[in-house]
Parts: structure tokens; C-alpha cells; sequence
């Protein structure tokens, strides 16, 4: 439906006017002469609530009729103290007319320059109120592991962003993980020691031969002693013997009897030094027996040591690659569901009103570029099909601001509002005096 008759009194700039519009209008002028009024009355004839400004000043009341070409009325009344608003379908008066407004249009569409010149936040909030979806919430839930609640408020397309942002940080905190973790057994595999040798020595049997030469040595250290003290007993009774016998003779013998007592300590001296050699000989034997042995025992317990080290590092890595193998399996199984949800969200795409059109990071995106990298023919057909979906079953859009545009996207919008089948009002300030052309 478009507006066959429009009506204004005493709107904002507007004194009366009354015109049949067709499909394409253009209103000119100098500035203040009620361009922009001609756009805002249409706009407060689909509104509701009470709004005095929209009485021109001075006046005290201010109507605007919109007629239509199915031919229901609109008729909306303002005074300073209160808005009304009547409906007449088929020349009988319609109970609820805000329903039935309502019914009609949204506010009739966006302004496709508002839309043009919106931040990407603002450009994404009209895409997903104009593009309605039903989402499988059980579906989402399977698909990506993440228990998806309805009651978030949030749009669908966003909703869907927001459990795919989930998975991605999961897996990103899990690939991390991955890389720590294989980081970590490399260290352990770099800093663990090599296979000792001598690991395998019968431990106990080396220390029954330390053992059995220890034996030896007190054996051969008794035998020395004992044999001592049978040389020291025979040469005490000896010389008892000799005392005894050189009594008498003490006096004559004196003499001999020194050079004798001198020559057996001598000879007993000489035995003690053979005797501390022997000692030397045996002790030396026990050294030189017991060293290797000492020597492969000290391997033994050292690389047994380090064995174990090396045995508890290898259970260690083991249990750091079983970590991993499961972690790689996480990461794999988030990349799954990122590619579900990437290609969930494509199916539910492909069904929507505008083909490509997404959103991704807080951005509008068409077949993967950016809104703002688009050039400008796709942005401005883009905010006139949104400009489509919004205006409902009244399709009529108001266009203003058009001067705030370059030269190449006002001539681009022009174009798209001619060809995309809605009823267009647009505004242009001009030197010459207010009029309204239609074709």
C-alpha cells in the first residue's frame, strides 16, 4: 500500500497543504519553508502518544490526513493538549486504530540516509529487529556444547555470535593449553638423563666380596699378632732363663749379658719391623681389593639413583602426552562446533529476506565484507531492502538529510529509490519557493 492523498494543517512549518503524491516525490525549497515538516507529519500520522511541537505556532489545532490507495483513512489531530488518532476502512470507522496502524507500517521505514550514516552498532540493531529468525535453541545446544538459554534477550544471529565466541575462547584457552603442555614434556625430555650404565651389577655380591676381603685382612692381621706374641713370649722366657742362669754370674757376665739383652732387642726390633711391613703388605692387598669393588658399588647406587630419576620422569612425560592426546582431542572437538555453528548460522542465512547479509563482531557484513568496505551501490541497495523489510504493508519512505551525502551515494540512493517499488519522499533544499514534484 502507498498513500494516494495527503493532508496537512498547521503542522510544524506547514500552513495547509494538500497534494496526490505518486510513486517518487521530491520536495524542494529554501531552508525553513517546511520541507522536512512534509516528513515529519506523515511519520506523526502512523505514530502514537501525544507530541505538541508538532502544532505549528500560533495555531490551535493541527490535523494531517493520509489517505491511502486501498482506501483506508488515517486522520490524526493535535492541540496543544492532546493527539488523536481516527481510522476508517471502507468508509467505516475502525475500533482500534492504533491496532490497526500498527498492522500497517513500522513507524513507516527507516530513513535509508539514517541507515547510511548509522554507526556500525546502530547499522547492526535495524538489521536484527528487520530480519526476524527462528532459532533451534536444542539444536545450538547440541551442535556447540554450550546450554543455550531463551531468556538471554538477545537476538538470535546474536545469540548465536555469542555462543560462537564462547567455543572460540574455549578452544583458544584449550589450544594454549596444547602448547604449554607439549612445551612442557619437551623440557622434560631435553633435561632428562641419558640411560646410566652398571645399573644391572649384582649389588650384594660385590659387598660380600668387600666383606669377604675385609675377613681376609683380620684374618691375616690375628696371624700376624699371634705369631708376634709367640716371639715376644719365647724371648721373655728366654731371658728369664738367662737372668736366672747369670745369677751368679752377674757380675762376670755383666757385660755379655748387655751386648746380649742389646743383640735380642734388636733381633726382636727387626721382627717388629718385618712384622709392621707384613701389616703394610696386607693393607695394601685390602686396597687394592677392595677399590674396584668400592668403586663399581658407588656406580651401582649412583646410576640406580638415576635410574629412578629417569623412570619417574618417563611416567611423568607419559602422563603429560596422555594430557595432550585429550586436550588435542578438546581442541578438535571446538574447531567441530565452531564449523556447526558457522554453518547452522549459514543455513539460517540462506533463508533470510536479504541474501549474505550477516552480522560478525558488532558489524554488518554482506557475503564476508564489511558493510563499510562495501562500495556504494551495495550499501545503499542494502538500506533500501532493509528500508523494504521495516516499512511493512505500507511501503512508503521518507528521505532526509541528503545533503549530508557525497555525490556519488546521493545519486546511488536516487536510483534505488526509483527502482525499489516503495512510495518515496525526499527532500532537497533548492533557491526557488516550496513545491512538491511527483513522477
Amino acid at each position: 500500500m502507498q498513500i494516494s492523498h495527503l493532508k496537512i494543517s498547521n503542522i510544524l512549518g506547514i500552513t495547509d497543504l494538500e497534494l496526490s503524491p505518486e510513486g517518487f516525490n521530491t520536495i524542494t525549497g529554501k531552508n525553513g519553508q517546511g520541507k522536512t515538516s512534509v516528513l515529519e507529519a506523515i511519520k506523526a500520522a502512523t505514530g502514537s502518544g501525544h507530541d505538541a511541537t508538532l502544532l505549528r505556532k500560533g495555531a490551535e489545532k493541527g490535523e494531517i490526513v493520509l489517505v491511502l490507495d486501498n482506501g483506508m483513512e488515517i486522520t490524526r489531530k493535535v492541540t496543544a493538549a492532546r493527539s488523536t488518532t481516527d481510522v476508517k476502512d471502507g468508509g467505516k470507522k475502525v475500533a482500534s486504530p492504533t491496532n490497526a496502524i500498527k498492522a500497517l507500517t513500522d513507524t513507516l521505514s527507516v530513513n535509508p540516509v539514517e541507515f547510511l550514516r548509522a554507526s556500525a552498532k546502530d547499522r547492526v540493531k535495524v538489521l536484527l529487529e528487520s530480519m526476524p529468525i527462528e532459532l533451534d535453541l536444542e539444536h545450538l545446544s547440541k551442535i556447540s556444547s554450550v546450554k543455550v538459554s531463551g531468556s538471554t534477550g538477545l537476538h538470535p544471529l546474536a545469540l548465536i555470535d555469542y555462543v560462537r565466541k564462547q567455543v572460540y575462547d574455549d578452544r583458544t584457552g584449550t589450544n594454549r593449553a596444547v602448547s604449554e603442555k607439549d612445551a612442557t614434556i619437551n623440557q622434560l625430555e631435553l633435561a632428562m638423563p641419558e640411560a646410566p650404565g652398571g645399573v644391572d651389577g649384582n649389588e650384594e655380591e660385590l659387598r660380600a666380596k668387600l666383606e669377604e676381603a675385609s675377613v681376609t685382612r683380620q684374618s691375616e692381621e690375628e696371624r700376624i699378632s699371634t705369631k708376634l706374641s709367640g716371639f715376644q713370649k719365647e724371648s721373655s722366657e728366654k731371658t728369664e732363663k738367662m737372668r736366672s742362669d747369670a745369677q751368679t754370674k752377674i757380675d762376670e757376665i755383666k757385660a755379655q749379658l748387655e751386648l746380649d739383652l742389646q743383640a735380642e732387642r734388636d733381633r726382636i726390633a727387626d721382627i717388629e719391623s718385618k712384622a709392621n711391613k707384613q701389616r703394610q703388605i696386607n693393607n695394601d692387598k685390602f686396597t687394592t681389593a677392595a677399590g674396584p669393588i668400592r668403586e663399581a658399588l658407588a656406580v651401582i647406587v649412583a646410576n640406580r639413583s638415576a635410574a629412578a630419576k629417569r623412570e619417574q620422569a618417563l611416567v611423568t612425560i607419559k602422563q603429560m602426552q596422555d594430557d595432550l592426546e585429550h586436550l588435542k582431542a578438546d581442541a578438535a572437538r571446538q574447531t567441530k562446533a565452531l564449523n556447526d555453528i558457522d554453518a547452522y548460522k549459514s543455513e539460517l542465512l540462506a533463508t533470510m529476506p536479504i541474501p549474505g547479509l550477516t552480522v560478525q563482531d558488532g558489524e554488518v557484513y554482506r557475503d564476508g565484507v564489511a558493510f563499510d568496505r562495501l562500495n556504494t551501490a551495495q550499501q545503499v541497495e542494502i538500506a533500501f531492502q532493509i528500508a523494504k523489510l521495516r516499512a511493512g504493508d505500507l511501503a512508503v519512505c521518507c528521505l532526509d538529510g541528503l545533503e549530508l551525502l557525497d555525490s556519488e551515494r546521493l545519486a546511488e540512493l536516487e536510483a534505488q529509490a526509483e527502482a525499489s517499488g516503495m512510495q518515496v519522499f525526499i527532500t532537497r533544499v533548492t533557491d526557488e519557493e516550496f513545491s512538491v514534484g511527483s513522477k
